[in-house]
């Protein structure tokens, strides 16, 4: 089971024992959890009908689709390069991180020839 099917189920609990008529303290000595989230669980399940957790915004992309080609053409017309070289040779105002994600969205992986070994 993954995080988010854990963390689910954990909330599954606690709404169900309060269905069942438990208090909040009883639910929280029993599953471990704090007051807070047995009171917030059990209202959003009142209010939604929903367990799971809302959509994130995440932080804005810091490269346009412009820039996402030119990264992937870069990578295609060298390549033996990394992202680092990638970002410099575009000047691009990002991390080498964000080059890296950009081609691995791409399916373009592992940018260095590994040695041959003697």
């Amino acid at each position: 089971m993954d995080h988010n099917q854990d963390k689910i189920a954990l909330r599954g609990r606690i709404v169900g024992m309060r269905e069942a008529g438990h208090s909040t303290a009883e639910v929280c000595r029993e599953l471990g959890v704090s007051h807070t989230t047995v009171d917030k669980w059990w209202r959003r399940w009142r209010a939604e009908g929903d367990l799971r957790d809302r959509p994130r915004s995440g932080a804005p992309r810091r490269t346009t689709p412009v820039e996402d080609n030119e990264i992937v053409e870069e990578a295609s017309i060298h390549p033996i390069t990394n992202a680092m070289a990638i970002r410099d040779n575009l000047q691009l105002q990002v991390s080498s991180d964000t080059v890296r994600r950009r081609l691995r969205e791409r399916g373009l992986l592992h940018r260095i020839q590994q040695k041959k070994r003697s």
